[in-house]
Order: C-alpha cells, then sequence, then structure tokens
C-alpha cells in the first residue's frame, strides 16, 4: 500500500479522526476550564499516578520546561500536587488531587460522548472490529519502536 494514495488512504483517515476526535472534545472540556494541553495531562496522570516529571514528559512527547509550566497551572487549580521522592529529594512525582476527581470525571463523561457520537451508525460487532484493528496497529507499531526505532 503506497502512501501516496489519496485522502482516503488509511493513514491519512487515523491522522484525520485522531485531529478530529481531539478538536471535538477541546470544545467540550472548554468550560471546565481546560486546555488541550492540561486535559492531556490529566488523562495521562490519572494513568501512570505518582510517575516523575520526566516520565511523564516523555510520555506526552513534550519538553520537560512546557510540562513544568503545564503543572503549574494545574496545581494552581489545585487539581495536581508535586511530592519530592522518597529516594531522590531532587526527584518530584505528580499526582491528583481529590479536587482533581469531579474534573476527570467528567472529562471522562464527554470523551465517552465524543467517542459514541464518532462511532453512531456502527453495530457493536463493527466497533469491536475497528478497536480490535486498531489494537493489532498499535501493537505492530509498538514492535517497530521497540525493536529497531522502526527502520527497515
Amino acid at each position: 500500500m503506497s502512501f501516496r494514495e489519496p485522502p482516503d488512504h488509511v493513514g491519512y483517515l487515523i491522522g484525520d479522526v485522531s485531529r478530529m476526535l481531539r478538536t471535538v472534545y477541546d470544545r467540550r472540556v472548554e468550560p471546565l476550564g481546560l486546555t488541550r494541553a492540561q486535559w492531556r495531562v490529566l488523562a495521562r496522570i490519572s494513568r501512570i499516578e505518582g510517575c516523575t516529571q520526566t516520565e511523564l514528559a516523555a510520555e506526552l512527547e513534550i519538553e520537560k520546561p512546557t510540562l513544568g509550566k503545564l503543572i503549574e497551572r494545574l496545581e494552581e487549580k489545585e487539581w495536581v500536587e508535586r511530592c519530592p521522592d522518597e529516594n531522590d529529594a531532587r526527584t518530584k512525582r505528580v499526582f491528583l488531587t481529590k479536587r482533581a476527581g469531579p474534573v476527570l470525571n467528567e472529562m471522562f463523561s464527554l470523551a465517552n460522548d465524543v467517542l459514541d457520537a464518532a462511532i453512531a451508525g456502527l453495530s457493536r460487532k463493527e466497533a469491536d472490529q475497528l478497536n480490535a484493528a486498531l489494537l493489532q496497529v498499535k501493537s505492530n507499531l509498538t514492535e517497530l519502536l521497540n525493536s529497531d526505532g522502526g527502520a527497515e
């Protein structure tokens, strides 16, 4: 399969769908006082709570200083806190606060609504097949990244 095919090529479609999902979601979470960068940070912390800022920056594929500013804004809203590592006082670990709970619940509820709207018209079987296919693509890409950096 050549990547130079028309815009309905799977590579283009995956990129377009990803971008469109983020844009629709951005609009839904804006009333919560969240920017795209902030909701991405909160969502990722919820999955790897207690991580270091360095680990979080790597997960989000952003620079550490950029992440530091985002965490400062989230601390101002009292949604996250940085705590010293037990073994290395120079290292800070990032945790959600209790005040983040309602925001995360609303974020995930809105995400479910957006996804439900995005897959409207698909049968349950088709939605499950789409999910399984994307998991396989992700697995294939993870294997490429882990084996040789993707070079063939």
